[in-house]
């Protein structure tokens, strides 16, 4: 538990500064980190047993020092710290004894106390240097105390261990993989094509060739559409999504929660339309339905659960790998957390606050560093699984052209263009799946790079408010 322990002997002006400096303590430390007899023991306990170990347990004993301190005899005429029974001398003893960072508390006009007057069991409390607290300078004197304990007071709190794992890269696996998948495509996808049968008339669509050209169109509309959202419509897509990454995770499923609706709703047309045609096709498609739309729910469940959990027990340790939505996320969690607070704020809230920017200022610096990456290191280390797609679809659709090009040039027929054909069909759709790669490419830099400049400044101005709610806790040692 640790903590601060208050030494004191009763009197009415010490038992008014101790509760007045136990409450300041408190509200800074925690209730739990600042012992006074009066305030932290139970009633029932008993108090010999509980003082012993608060003495043993805590990090600071603060030896609360008034005028007459020294003098202070009880209702016989003896003097209260030479009677070995004394708890006020008892404590001090233990403390020392312990090796306890031990801090005489000077009230108003009292001095240190000097070795010979001392018992000599507690006589190295004359040597430890003695804090003075005034009535007039209450508040700078106890905030100097504070700092001080700071540097001696070990936090109670720790972060909380990150649930999100970094995602795993494929590495070369995936690459050797994809390279006898290509392979093997351009190799059997045309031997099955020139073994199937008879080749198609001239002049007749061969089914291959369709699919080759169905694919080269597609690519192109991906082209397109990744050249809309990366290009004419990057800044409202960046607005649209920080709007929604800011809001809490209730606010988010509220504003996309239509998408999955229209679809569930458009997916149960098609279900009740092929009922009356082949009720077979329906039930699969509507288990299709439960395999798609179950999954969905369960991730919407603990979205909803870990919302809570990170909004009631922070901080928690972000990775470097945490995708953008989470840091901003969580950068306008501790944005809001830190604009409900009043100063001055508790020392706890303070290094959780600080904590959590450090925490997040590394991942935003991480993108800052992606956003510089070069086209390959982005392929191979955020977009290995694209990338791979990509020469698989570009191997089938020059598989295809050969398909559609080796029947007839077993039977003798087509020229030298049409035996161009696959070469011309390769360089097109490398063509398409290059810029729609380069275009992406582009548009995940100037994203990261809009997103880091945006994160720094909010990130500044959170820390500049953090910083003038820890106000007025700083001394000489908080500088140092």
């Amino acid at each position: 538990m640790g903590g601060v322990f208050i030494n004191y002997r009763r009197s009415p002006r010490a038992t008014d500064a101790v509760h007045r400096l136990r409450e300041r303590l408190s509200r800074h430390f925690g209730d739990t980190q600042v012992f006074l007899d009066t305030s932290s023991m139970l009633p029932g306990n008993r108090y010999p047993d509980d003082l012993r170990d608060r003495v043993h347990d805590c990090e600071v004993l603060l030896v609360t020092i008034p005028e007459g301190w020294l003098e202070a005899r009880n209702q016989s005429g003896e003097r209260c710290l030479d009677r070995a029974g004394d708890w006020v001398r008892h404590e001090i003893e233990l403390a020392l004894a312990a090796g306890k960072t031990v801090i005489p508390l000077l009230l108003d006009a009292a001095e240190p106390p000097s070795p010979e007057l001392l018992p000599a069991s507690i006589r190295d409390l004359s040597l430890r240097q003695a804090h003075r607290v005034t009535a007039d300078g209450w508040d700078a004197a106890v905030e100097e105390l504070i700092a001080t304990l700071e540097t001696l007071v070990a936090p109670e709190w720790e972060p909380i261990p990150s649930e999100d794992q970094p995602p795993r890269r494929p590495g070369q696996l995936l690459g050797w993989a994809t390279g006898l998948l290509a392979t093997a495509l351009c190799v059997l996808v045309p031997w099955v094509a020139t073994a199937g049968g008879p080749p198609p008339e001239p002049g007749g669509a061969s089914v291959a060739l369709l699919l080759a050209l169905a694919s080269l169109g597609l690519m192109g509309i991906v082209l397109v559409a990744v050249l809309v959202s990366g290009g004419l419509m990057r800044r409202p897509i960046q607005a649209w999504e920080r709007d929604l990454q800011d809001a809490t995770q209730q606010n988010y499923l509220r504003a996309t929660f239509p998408v999955p609706v229209f679809l569930l709703l458009f997916a149960t047309l098609l279900v009740i339309q092929a009922w009356g045609r082949s009720p077979g096709f329906a039930v699969v498609l509507m288990l299709g339905m439960c395999l798609a739309v179950g999954p969905m729910a369960a991730h919407f469940v603990r979205s909803f659960k870990k919302d809570r959990e990170r909004w009631v027990q922070w901080p928690e340790v972000i990775p470097t790998t945490a995708l953008m939505a989470v840091v901003r996320r969580e950068i306008a969690r501790l944005d809001m957390r830190t604009q409900e607070w009043s100063g001055p704020i508790r020392r706890e809230q303070r290094d959780r606050a600080r904590f959590a920017l450090g925490e997040l200022t590394g991942a935003v610096a991480a993108h800052g560093r992606a956003a510089e990456r070069g086209r390959l290191p982005w392929l191979r280390e955020a977009q290995p699984w694209a990338f791979s797609g990509y020469v698989l679809w570009l191997a089938l659709t020059v598989a295809l052209t050969l398909a559609w090009t080796l029947p007839l040039g077993v039977q003798g027929e087509g020229g030298t263009r049409l035996h161009a054909a696959p070469a011309v069909a390769g360089v097109v759709g490398f063509w398409l799946a290059w810029t729609t790669m380069e275009c992406a490419y582009r548009y995940q830099r100037w994203q990261r790079r809009m997103f880091h400049t945006e994160a720094v400044r909010r990130l500044t101005l959170i820390e500049v408010r953090i910083d003038t709610l820890s106000l007025p806790s700083r001394t000489r040692l908080a500088t140092t």
